[in-house]
């Protein structure tokens, strides 16, 4: 026989669970909590983000007399769905191969990073395969300032700042040592710690920074001109000249790219500063040839440099690379047309003259079985 009641849940449960928590509640209240709801701004909201489960039945009623079962409720659990992993290509060569993790997304109109702004951001990490709680936080949370993409901090981190808009918080990880050593941070490689800490693993390790932006100082240039924007991007083009001859390949990349769709935006007015903007465009995009190389994305060379040779077919420089990019993908015919056309802009070039006597040894080698092993030699050689 029934003697008692069981506590139902409260309504400031209730309430929360809408606002985004979770919470339990009975199903006809849920009802009129939908009924109150459906004329709120936040309707549409808060209906896409209720999640039910069937959880257990209830029995309750304050005024039920002894002996007498209450009425049975159903209880049902609230739980907010899961959000979708914002994840943002912000690898140079935009391949995928460098994604970050947005977590506090910007406001649509803040401002966004441009090369060479003063940066405020705090930095936080962490190793993401140690063995130890100790040893996991490498560094931070503590903020920094630099200029945004001037080689500063480390690639990963420059990266990640150069993608990011004020307000805005993310996390991005690498394993390669190449973009997260910070030696300024006290970040080095596995390898290079006379002694290791206790907990971290001998292999390579994966490092990620969790990156919050603070402030942009400005937040835009202050000078608009087309004139002082092509001292600007001189600047930035040195910069990134530096950083390719510092092994800094991903970073000078970044920068490249940026400089040749700047170039291509901006409409001076002027032939001549017409005429320094298309020079400035073809040397950024021929550097960049060069760092995706160093890179190994061939494929990408051959239309960087198809691009080139459309606007000036006698490059030297662009038929080279081409030539290069050409014989790597195993394309020797193209290579040596790319080489000859080459020699014929400065045949006194000995290290073309090395190049297209190559490319004719590899054409005529015979195809057979006593030959074919010569032939994947010098394929090899150049693969």
């Amino acid at each position: 026989m029934w003697h008692g009641c069981v506590e139902a849940p409260s309504s400031s449960h209730t309430l929360r669970a809408v606002e985004g928590s979770a919470g339990r509640l009975f199903e006809d209240e849920l009802e009129r909590l939908r009924a109150g709801t459906r004329n709120s701004k936040h309707h549409a909201d808060s209906e896409g983000s209720l999640q039910l489960a069937p959880l257990e039945l209830r029995r309750n009623d304050p005024n039920v007399r002894i002996g007498q079962p209450p009425p049975d409720r159903l209880i049902r659990e609230v739980k907010q769905k899961e959000k979708d992993i914002a994840l943002v290509d912000i690898s140079a060569s935009q391949d995928g191969s460098l994604r970050k993790q947005i977590l506090v997304p910007a406001a649509v109109d803040a401002p966004s990073v441009y090369h060479g702004a003063t940066v405020r951001a705090q930095i936080t990490a962490a190793c993401k395969n140690s063995r130890s709680p100790e040893s996991c936080l490498l560094h931070g949370p503590k903020e920094h300032i630099w200029s945004a993409a001037c080689g500063a901090r480390c690639q990963l981190v420059e990266l990640t700042i150069s993608s990011m808009k004020l307000g805005e918080s993310c996390v991005a990880s690498s394993g390669n040592a190449e973009l997260y050593v910070d030696r300024a941070l006290g970040i080095a490689g596995a390898h290079e710690e006379a002694i290791p800490r206790a907990g971290m693993p001998r292999s390579p390790l994966k490092v990620e920074y969790s990156v919050v932006l603070k402030d942009i100082s400005p937040p835009w240039p202050a000078d608009c001109r087309p004139s002082a924007l092509l001292l600007w991007a001189d600047e930035q083009k040195q910069i990134a000249t530096q950083m390719l001859q510092q092994d800094q390949v991903h970073l000078a990349l970044l920068k490249f790219l940026m400089l040749h769709e700047m170039t291509n935006r901006t409409d001076t007015g002027q032939p001549n500063s017409h005429t320094e903007l298309k020079a400035l465009s073809r040397a950024c995009r021929l550097n960049a040839a060069v760092c995706l190389g160093r890179l190994s994305q061939w494929r990408r060379v051959c239309e960087i440099c198809s691009d080139v040779l459309a606007e000036d077919p006698c490059n030297q420089k662009a038929l080279y690379r081409r030539g290069q990019a050409s014989l790597r993908m195993g394309l020797a015919p193209a290579a040596q047309e790319d080489f000859a056309k080459a020699l014929q802009v400065d045949p006194d070039s000995k290290e073309i003259q090395r190049q297209v006597s190559y490319c004719e040894k590899l054409l005529t080698l015979p195809i057979d079985k006593t030959k074919r092993g010569e032939r994947s030699k010098v394929d090899n050689k150049w693969a």
